[in-house]
């Protein structure tokens, strides 16, 4: 008997376990997606051209939005009927654009002009040494002044 009552209670507990799995599941494809996801979508404008996105892209984005939101079903079935997403998706991380361009040039003006800075500073540091020297080079040499006697002489 107490078997028994062992086993149902297992069974119970398995069913209760794939009921709750289930109706998690329903519940999370039914969810509305993230922001992040809704920034994805956005995105899609920028990965084809602008009569492909207009054509096939956007109808499809239509049906995603039925009421206002996209759920996480609807975005599944989106992403199903998107072909090629990956490989456009790397296509354009890769790509090289003009703000890309401009800010690595940006960034070595600055770079170049940060070791023309210092080369100059060297340079300068040096002259003014050399300057210095020369000043020192051309002032008359001070004689030590010599002891006077108690006579009042000087000795030459």
């Amino acid at each position: 008997m107490g078997k028994n009552i062992i086993i149902v209670v297992l069974a119970a507990a398995c069913a209760f376990f794939a009921a709750n799995v289930y109706l998690e599941r329903m519940a999370w494809r039914d969810a509305e997606i993230t922001p992040a996801e809704y920034g994805g979508l956005l995105a899609l404008r920028d990965m084809y051209s602008a009569a492909d996105y207009e054509d096939r892209v956007l109808p499809l984005l239509r049906e995603a939005f039925v009421d206002g939101r996209v759920t996480r079903e609807r975005l599944e079935m989106l992403g199903l009927r998107l072909e090629g997403l990956g490989s456009r998706t790397l296509e354009l991380l890769e790509e090289k654009r003009a703000g890309d361009r401009v800010s690595r040039a940006w960034d070595d003006a600055r770079d170049g002009a940060a070791a023309l800075g210092e080369s100059l500073g060297r340079q300068m540091g040096r002259a003014m040494r050399e300057l210095g020297d020369a000043v020192e080079g051309l002032k008359p040499k001070r004689v030590p002044e010599s002891p006077s006697r108690p006579d009042g002489s000087v000795e030459l």
